[in-house]
């Protein structure tokens, strides 16, 4: 008789630790010890709540200062700084830790999770991880205790210092949640010190690990690689971008109540950075017009960069993507990005994220267009582009979602969280463990 020896693969691992961290959270949330008034939440809005804060997007049915007691932030917190850097690295951290071996499996997930591209040292490459988590971490806290102390709100010390705690932990991860208002941020609005400090969390926790090591040793070997200038051009030309597009289409829109020119710039690049899948905001998103409305869709669904907290398709991706298209309309057979040329599997790859996430964002849109009683298309797609990116932020439709409107933007949520990185993944383990054996032949298409 025969034995089945079932074992997970690297993106099975990934995705069954998140649906575990989920399951807990949703546990957790539910009981009556989580809520202020003593009741359950209930296992619906504690599983929003819980898909939320682990897939660090932000979207709350409930107020979380007004709603949650300690108990119930604690758990949210714990949820975002495990769904931020993974639940396998910090158990692997544990292990390195207590000087266990790290196991070819383990191994094999943390490369996955970090979209590595050889095994390497993943027991050097998860210190780094968790040494980086908590030296920024640790900083914006400091930052930004300061800054809660500064805004002569009566915070005693160990308000301010779990308000710095609660946020640095929630920006470095691009979670969005906040404790300190029933209306994100808009009470700091103008607050310098507060605001660059998350703006300088978010696009650090954004820009992904591999940079961040790239970036901290550039002193040393003065050379980047390709990953980490594209990385760099492309956020850096999306926040600015952004910046530009808010000031100019809002001046006299949703950033007229700001009172100085230097106030409304600061509230424009806030919004441009925080759209990439941050979810804090100084202003209602449903004070934005209609072509705004688009453009941060546009922002949401690129997302930050891949190793690092952020959703979306990634900047790598829009990169790709963007560079298939000029050397296609110059007449270039090879694909070139800074002198190096890029194998046709990182534009499959790249082609493969965007259609399936897109795909993904356009059903969803329709599918809450019936459920939704018929709500504004704009809002509903800002609403999937703020969960498939792991954003956070909405228009105002999240609280009032109907049963099956929360199922679908928890589900999405999800797969933002999951989808890009388990489908690339799947891509490349299928092309390396089935090469073609069989040369077919070639021809053309007529495109255009």
């Amino acid at each position: 008789m025969t034995t089945k020896h079932w074992h997970l693969s690297a993106a099975q691992a990934i995705l069954i630790s998140f649906a575990a961290m989920i399951a807990v959270g949703t546990a957790l949330l539910a009981l009556p010890i989580a809520s202020q008034d003593g009741q359950s939440i209930g296992l619906l809005d504690a599983l929003f709540t819980a898909t939320s804060a682990n897939c660090v997007t932000g979207l709350i049915v409930v107020n979380t200062m007004q709603h949650w007691t300690l108990f119930g932030q604690l758990v949210i917190l714990a949820l975002i700084q495990l769904g931020g850097i993974g639940f396998i690295t910090i158990v692997t951290g544990a292990l390195i830790v207590f000087r266990r071996r790290i196991g070819l499996r383990q191994r094999l997930t943390i490369q996955t999770m970090f979209n590595q591209q050889t095994l390497g040292d993943m027991g050097r490459l998860v210190k780094r991880v968790l040494k980086y988590t908590a030296v920024i971490e640790g900083a914006g806290a400091i930052l930004l205790t300061g800054g809660f102390l500064a805004a002569d709100r009566g915070y005693t010390f160990w308000e301010a210092a779990w308000y710095g705690v609660f946020h640095a932990i929630s920006a470095f991860c691009n979670a969005g949640f906040d404790i300190v208002g029933t209306n994100s941020l808009a009470e700091f609005n103008g607050d310098w010190l507060l605001e660059l400090t998350l703006m300088a969390l978010i696009t650090l926790g954004g820009l992904g690990f591999p940079v961040l090591h790239e970036l901290r040793h550039y002193r040393r070997h003065r050379r980047l690689s390709v990953h980490t200038k594209l990385v760099l051009a492309v956020s850096a030309g999306l926040t600015a971008g952004g910046t530009a597009l808010f000031a100019l289409l809002e001046w006299q829109g949703a950033l007229r109540p700001f009172g100085s020119s230097a106030q409304k710039w600061l509230a424009a690049a806030f919004e441009s950075v925080t759209l990439r899948t941050a979810g804090f905001e100084t202003f209602g998103q449903a004070d934005l017009g209609g072509l705004s409305k688009l453009v941060a869709s546009a922002l949401m669904f690129v997302g930050g960069s891949p190793s690092g907290t952020a959703g979306g398709i990634k900047t790598i991706t829009l990169a790709v993507l963007g560079a298939a298209v000029v050397s296609a309309l110059r007449g270039h057979a090879e694909l070139v990005i800074f002198n190096r040329r890029l194998p046709l599997a990182a534009l499959q790859k790249a082609l493969a994220v965007a259609c399936a996430l897109g795909a993904i964002t356009a059903v969803a849109v329709l599918v809450l267009h019936f459920t939704e009683d018929h709500k504004p298309v704009l809002d509903l797609l800002f609403e999937v582009a703020s969960a498939t990116g792991t954003v956070g932020l909405t228009t105002g439709l999240t609280p009032g979602l109907s049963v099956a409107g929360k199922l679908i933007i928890a589900l999405c949520m999800f797969i933002g969280r999951l989808s890009p990185l388990t489908l690339a993944v799947a891509l490349n383990t299928r092309m390396d463990a089935h090469p073609h054996t069989v040369a077919y032949p070639e021809e053309n298409v007529g495109i255009g």
